[in-house]
């Protein structure tokens, strides 16, 4: 099995996703299954502060990134946190190797990729 980090890019209706590997990069998008969301101005959602539909997003997200050795995740808004929390209540070890929580907005997939490359590499300094 290829030792992978993998970078998310997370927001309420999608998340992309890039590995990064030995053999370069890997990318996919998953999408929310459904409608996309009301805007809710004040931050009142219901299921646990996010939208229904992002556990089957969370879901999916989780076992596209079961192989990764670390991960780095970065979006707009509280998304990328309820995932987060998503992931220490339903999968410990993948909660665990989630090196990096970031706030970015809506960057280029080349931007994501140097954010996460940059990140990796001073992550790696002191854990390498």
């Amino acid at each position: 099995m290829l030792m992978s980090a993998m970078i998310i890019w997370l927001d309420s209706r999608s998340a992309k996703l890039f590995e990064l590997d030995k053999s370069g990069v890997q990318e996919k998008v998953l999408h929310t299954h459904g409608h996309s969301h009301p805007s809710q101005p004040h931050g009142h959602h219901s299921g646990g502060g996010h939208h229904p539909e992002a556990d089957v997003l969370f879901k999916d997200l989780t076992h596209a990134i079961g192989g990764a050795t670390e991960i780095l995740v970065v979006g707009p808004g509280e998304t990328k946190t309820h995932f987060k929390t998503y992931l220490e209540k339903h999968s410990r070890t993948l909660a665990d190797k989630v090196v990096g929580v970031q706030t970015v907005d809506h960057p280029t997939d080349n931007q994501i990729l140097e954010l996460g490359r940059k990140f990796f590499k001073s992550y790696d300094l002191f854990h390498g």
